[in-house]
This record gives structure tokens, C-alpha cells and sequence, in this order.
């Protein structure tokens, strides 16, 4: 007579095809494949936000902040971003894949809007820098839409919806805010053709509403004004 142990006799009941425990058969039929779906998508989150972190553009120069050609550095002008001085260079790719350098835009008029998609002030002066450009790119002026560390999955379907037809570079590591200094969005510089800041303002630009302006804003005339000194 041959005698089994309990384990053995646990083994030989349970048999290869006896049915797995409710908890495994969850891991395996919905845990394992969500988590699988999971680490997918957030590798490719990952790669669409930091893959320009340490990028370079076609012409083999790192995106973000670059050296002002000499050419375009007259003497006895400093470089920042403040009024009277030559705006810092900078090198970023656009929302639709170009190469956007502000030393390149030399001869135009340029105001560069820092901005986000989550920014509600940010949204509510869109209408107004739109309407602007319209207005004046005939004259020669040119507005950078420079986006603060977005996707462009998140920028392309906002840019759309409001119609933004000026450039969106995207600022995807913040050094370009950080070398023009931003205390927060939106900003807006304004430089002229000789490329020097001629002034710069932190809020939004809005409408008059009934008489009186929003708090902590400026008038849309107030932007033509700006715009219109940059352009002389």
C-alpha cells in the first residue's frame, strides 16, 4: 500500500486544470494588460516631452537659448530682456516642425507672447494678439505664440480651436523663459527692428468691458500702441 502526503494528495486533487484563484485570474485577464497599456502610453508621453530636452535642430544647434551673431551685437549694446537692450537670442522648432530663430527675424517687427494652454488669461487675450497680426503683418510685423513645455498633442488641437495663425515655438525645457526672466504667463516682449526691447508687460491684454478695464490689464489700444512703436 503506498502511503502519499498531504501535500501530494493537495496536488493530485487540485490537478493541472483545476481553476486558478479569482484573484489570479483578475492580474491575468485585466491587471496585466491595464498595466501593459499603462507603461505603453506613458513612454510615449515621456518621449514626446523630453525628447527635445537634448535636441538639436537640423542645422546641428541646440534648441533653446543661443549665442546673438556678432554681426547682429552692435557695440555698446548689452543683451537681456530688459528695455533698451538687445533681445536674447533663442532657437526653437514650431508647432508645425520649422526651425524659429529670433535673430533670423532681424528687419521685422517681433512680439514674442509667452504662454500656455492652461493658462485662462493666456486665452482670453488670443483673440486680441490675432487680430493684430492680421492688422499688421503687411507692415512687417511678426509675433512668436512661444509655448511654455507643452505637447504638442496638447498645443495643436488649442491652436486650432482659436484659430492662432502666427508661430508657436515651444519652449519644451523652459530655458528660454528663464533667460528672458518670466515671473509668470502670459508676458509679452516687444522688439523692434534693430532687434532691442523696447518694452515688455506680465498679464493679459483684454477688451474695455462697459467703460472700464479688467483688473490688472491693459486695453487692446494700448497694444496697438505698443505694436505701432515697434514697427517705426
Amino acid at each position: 500500500m503506498t502511503m502519499h502526503s498531504g501535500r501530494e494528495r493537495r496536488a493530485d486533487a487540485e490537478g493541472p486544470d483545476s481553476p486558478r484563484p479569482a484573484g489570479f485570474r483578475f492580474w491575468r485577464q485585466v491587471a496585466l494588460p491595464l498595466l501593459a497599456i499603462a507603461t505603453i502610453v506613458a513612454v510615449i508621453w515621456w518621449l514626446e516631452n523630453h525628447q527635445q530636452e537634448a535636441g538639436t535642430s537640423a542645422s546641428g544647434a541646440k534648441y533653446g537659448p543661443v549665442d546673438l551673431p556678432p554681426t547682429l551685437a552692435p557695440a555698446g549694446l548689452d543683451i537681456g530682456p530688459e528695455d533698451g537692450k538687445l533681445a536674447p537670442d533663442f532657437l526653437l522648432e514650431s508647432l508645425d516642425g520649422q526651425e524659429v530663430r529670433l535673430s533670423g527675424l532681424r528687419g521685422k517687427a517681433v512680439v514674442i507672447n509667452f504662454w500656455a494652454t492652461w493658462c485662462k488669461p493666456c486665452r482670453q487675450e488670443i483673440p486680441q494678439l490675432i487680430a493684430a497680426y492680421n492688422r499688421y503683418r503687411g507692415d512687417g510685423l511678426e509675433i512668436l505664440g512661444v509655448n511654455l513645455q507643452e505637447a504638442k498633442s496638447i498645443i495643436k488641437p488649442f491652436a486650432e480651436d482659436y484659430g492662432m495663425n502666427f508661430p508657436i515655438p515651444i519652449d519644451r525645457t523652459g530655458a528660454v523663459a528663464n533667460e528672458y526672466r518670466l515671473l509668470g504667463v502670459p508676458t509679452t516682449y516687444f522688439i523692434d527692428r534693430q532687434g532691442i526691447v523696447r518694452s515688455a508687460f506680465t498679464g493679459p491684454f483684454l477688451e474695455v468691458s462697459q467703460g472700464t478695464n479688467v483688473q490688472n490689464a491693459i486695453e487692446e489700444d494700448e497694444l496697438t500702441k505698443r505694436i505701432e512703436e515697434i514697427l517705426q
